[in-house]
């Protein structure tokens, strides 16, 4: 069965006999039928090849899919890389500030030793005072018994202890050795 119409003008021809025989206007010539005839050849062949060109059409499609499936996995592979990449550097960056954290506590811990010693020979010079202050008699101002035996004040103010001290030494010291407790 054809399905253009074009050939069935051919069947119709080849039914009638010779195309001479054939009344005018549907006389054709030779060449002309060949031509029709390799047209009509062509579109049979591209009929028999649709089919191939529709499953081609199809294995295209799903490649074109393989291929987006591929890189939306590959992109997303590449978002975990900078993730741990950037998890590193925060890591990194982790250990750098607990370094400068370290740092600064031994710092501070060594200021802070150094400022226990200066308090301690404070204390104990602030200690010896009191015997200095029954020997001579000279009361040195902001300075309670208790500090003096060794209590630590509430409002301690090293400059001023040492301000005081100055004051109280300025005096004419007697010969004598004085103990300290």
């Amino acid at each position: 069965m054809i399905r253009y119409p074009y050939l069935r003008s051919i069947e119709k021809l080849g039914r009638l006999g010779k195309l001479k025989d054939l009344p005018a206007p549907l006389h054709v010539r030779e060449e002309d039928i060949m031509r029709i005839l390799k047209i009509d050849r062509l579109q049979i062949d591209l009929e028999e090849a649709q089919p191939t060109i529709t499953q081609h059409h199809k294995d295209q499609k799903a490649f074109v899919e393989k291929v987006a499936a591929l890189e939306a996995e590959n992109n997303r592979f590449h978002a975990l890389i900078a993730e741990e990449a950037a998890l590193s550097d925060l890591e990194s960056s982790r250990d750098r500030v607990q370094e400068a954290r370290d740092h600064i506590y031994e710092v501070e811990v060594k200021a802070l030793e150094q400022q226990c010693i200066n308090e301690g020979f404070i204390w104990g010079f602030l200690k010896g005072v009191h015997p200095v202050q029954r020997k001579t008699g000279v009361k040195v101002e902001g300075l309670t018994p208790s500090q003096a035996l060794g209590d630590r004040p509430l409002d301690f103010d090293g400059d001023e202890i040492e301000s005081e001290l100055q004051k109280a030494f300025a005096i004419e010291v007697d010969d004598e050795i004085v103990d300290i407790e």
